[in-house]
């Protein structure tokens, strides 16, 4: 089933009201404090110092999400900095809503950032319309370069799987009720490993445990041309890009991109890879869903938090 979502919705969703609010602050579990890594860490980013080389301001967006995401936690209990893996940046920050239970939802988000840039603590506020709603939320970060490049990050998606697969249950959530969501390099990744059947067992998780996806602001098709800080290893291109490798299908899929996604390089890959991407998975039975915005690649990533928006009315109808 292939179809598409445009219309903004105009009456705003309905917003239940957090209560019960704590914060359980987790550090990084006696890491040295060197290690450790913070949301303010942006200020150093590429896209921060380097403002030229890019066609929208990132400053505003990182310091805007790391104050939105301090005011979410003033709301709702979380739990930052949990460990998934051995490696600083494999951590994440855990939302729950006012009321737990077998039944709710979790949803999962993996941040954008070309693969160099981005934290768990810049993007809790992405999480903000779903914890009022009654879902739980865990925004999550990954190997990035130099560190890591392909096949590691659908090593990382595994190994957080894993952890969401045997740690859910001691906060109370279902662990077979999962959405994930990914915006740009994050979406990329969360792809990858959701078109994969070669990794599940060995991790010792259901084939089918990713089974619903939004990946919104990623070019999925690096044939042509492949970001180094994605595959270093140009004769992998072909492996790396996700319409060569689909092994199974997720039940459902969202793809979301502006019509001329506007950050660097060719704005229209998106669209053009992400059309091309779902085409393949409906003819291999997924139920895909295309969202196609006037935007940049910003507003790619704002949109899975716009609570007017399709992507948030379509996943609340879900939980």
């Amino acid at each position: 089933m292939y179809h598409a979502i445009y219309r903004k919705p105009t009456v705003p969703l309905s917003i239940r009201a957090a209560s019960n609010v704590t914060d359980t602050r987790n550090g990084a579990h006696n890491m040295d404090e060197k290690m450790i890594r913070k949301p303010e860490e942006y200020k150093g980013y590429k896209t921060v110092t380097d403002p030229e080389k890019f066609s929208i301001p990132w400053q505003p967006f990182y310091a805007s999400g790391v104050s939105k995401t301090a005011a979410l936690q003033s709301r709702f209990t979380h739990h930052l900095g949990l460990k998934y893996g051995d490696h600083p940046s494999q951590i994440l920050d855990l939302y729950l809503p006012s009321e737990v239970s077998s039944s709710t939802t979790t949803i999962i988000f993996l941040h954008g950032g070309a693969f160099r840039e981005g934290h768990p603590g810049q993007y809790g506020y992405i999480g903000e319309p779903y914890l009022a709603a009654g879902a739980a939320y865990i925004s999550a970060s990954y190997r990035m370069a130099p560190d890591a490049f392909y096949p590691d990050q659908v090593e990382d998606v595994a190994v957080l799987v894993r952890w969401l697969y045997t740690q859910l249950a001691a906060h109370g959530l279902n662990r077979h009720r999962l959405i994930f969501m990914g915006h740009s390099s994050g979406a990329l990744m969360l792809a990858l490993a959701a078109v994969r059947a070669d990794w599940q067992e060995r991790t010792g998780v259901p084939v089918d445990i990713i089974d619903t996806i939004v990946i919104a602001g990623a070019n999925f098709d690096h044939l042509e041309d492949s970001p180094t800080n994605l595959v270093r290893d140009a004769s992998r291109r072909e492996e790396g890009t996700v319409v060569c490798n689909i092994q199974r299908v997720p039940r459902r899929v969202v793809i979301v991109f502006a019509t001329d996604e506007r950050n660097t390089g060719d704005g229209r890959r998106f669209a053009r890879s992400g059309k091309q991407l779902g085409a393949r998975l409906a003819d291999k039975g997924a139920e895909v869903s295309i969202v196609e915005l006037d935007t940049d690649h910003q507003g790619t990533c704002k949109s899975l938090c716009d609570p007017y928006g399709p992507v948030v009315r379509a996943l609340l109808a879900t939980i």
